[in-house]
């Protein structure tokens, strides 16, 4: 599939072009099927209330008043790192991405600001928010890398929406010191791998391109960005981008592949893990009250049909209702007991400002059906 995808060009055979189109289809058909329809998560415990809200201490310490939003975890050596974004005066505006760690995923320390955005929001400032939401090692450069969507504000002038986002562009940033010890930073930007260009794509639509999540897959990367369109108003569908190393060069994959049939409506931010077992799981902000929803691949390319899940139990639901109230998973880490820890941002059910906080689960295989 692989090298059919490569190899693929809009000058290619019309024949070729239907038969790749039909295949690819039954082939996402058929992932749905057989073992993966029956193979579900479930809860099997959340904690009381969310992990890191609006009263802990480190929060109040550097005055974050919004709380949280996208971002990635990963466990190093038993230790939870979290880059995550502050919105730290108003939601989804004021931004700085932050670097919290933690020894059991309750527990959560700040240890420093990564990076900020450059304050004034407008459509000549193409800084104006700075959003995390990949975070790996690269054994290339034996360093970490972290990628970060930066977007400008809309132009009213020109009939855009001020008060959206515009033209995403993926930024990738790496560890100024060697090793997996240099996770804390600082990060130093290496240069844009995607963005809006000639080779955008028509689904793509004004905000791309948002959001990017490498893993790999063999011995090339792949990585979900995130697209929406304003005017006319569309869905947020995602697609893939290949590479044949982390630091690129990012190419998309053609639009017979993309957008990847994933969601009907909406997906936003998917976080990408290889399961012990073999395949892929994917976790992404979907709709639903206290839902995320998930999706599996056999091979990292073809992924199943978005399938659901409440993570919050109705004993315990501090989030608020609503398809957008909880937000963001920023990871599903495979533990050892196979199970699989979710860390989330969700908006607390507060009657002041909307704080949005973090929440942590665990999840588990099922087989009922």
């Amino acid at each position: 599939m692989s090298t059919l995808t490569s190899n693929f060009s809009k000058t290619g055979n019309i024949f070729f072009k239907v038969f790749f189109l039909s295949t690819f289809i039954q082939l996402c058909c058929a992932q749905t099927k057989g073992d993966d329809i029956i193979r579900k998560l479930e809860l099997v415990s959340a904690y009381q209330g969310p992990v890191i809200s609006n009263v802990h201490k480190d929060v109040i310490a550097t005055n974050n008043q919004s709380g949280f939003e996208t971002g990635q975890v990963v466990k190093i050596d038993g230790v939870y790192h979290m880059f995550v974004n502050e919105m730290f005066f108003r939601p989804h505006r004021d931004l700085r991405i932050a670097y919290w760690t933690s020894t059991d995923a309750i527990s959560w320390k700040r240890e420093a600001t990564i990076l900020e955005s450059i304050p004034g929001r407008s459509f000549s400032n193409p800084r104006s928010e700075v959003w995390v939401t990949g975070v790996e090692f690269n054994d290339l450069e034996n360093a970490w890398n972290i990628f970060y969507v930066a977007y400008r504000a809309g132009n009213s002038n020109k009939g855009e929406y001020a008060r959206s986002d515009y033209e995403g562009r993926i930024w990738r940033a790496k560890s100024v010191f060697e090793g997996k010890d240099g996770i804390g930073g600082p990060y130093a930007d290496m240069g844009i791998v995607l963005q809006p260009d000639e080779n955008s794509q028509a689904w793509e639509g004004q905000q791309a391109v948002a959001t990017f999540n490498p893993y790999k897959v063999n011995d090339s990367w792949y990585a979900f960005y995130d697209g929406h369109n304003y005017i006319p108003k569309g869905p947020w569908p995602v697609g893939l981008a290949k590479a044949p190393q982390l630091s690129g060069p990012w190419t998309r994959l053609p639009e017979t592949i993309n957008p990847i049939p994933i969601a009907e409506e909406f997906i936003e931010n998917p976080q990408v893990t290889e399961l012990k077992e073999g395949g892929y799981i994917a976790v992404f902000d979907s709709f639903g009250n206290q839902e995320i929803a998930y999706s599996i691949s056999k091979d990292g390319i073809l992924w199943s049909k978005e399938q659901r899940i409440k993570i919050q139990y109705e004993s315990n639901l501090w989030a608020e209702d609503g398809d957008h109230a909880t937000r963001t998973p920023l990871c599903i880490i495979q533990e050892d007991d196979g199970t699989f820890t979710v860390i989330y941002t969700a908006i607390m059910k507060l009657k002041e400002q909307k704080f949005y906080a973090i929440g942590a689960c665990s999840l588990a295989w099922t087989t009922k059906e």
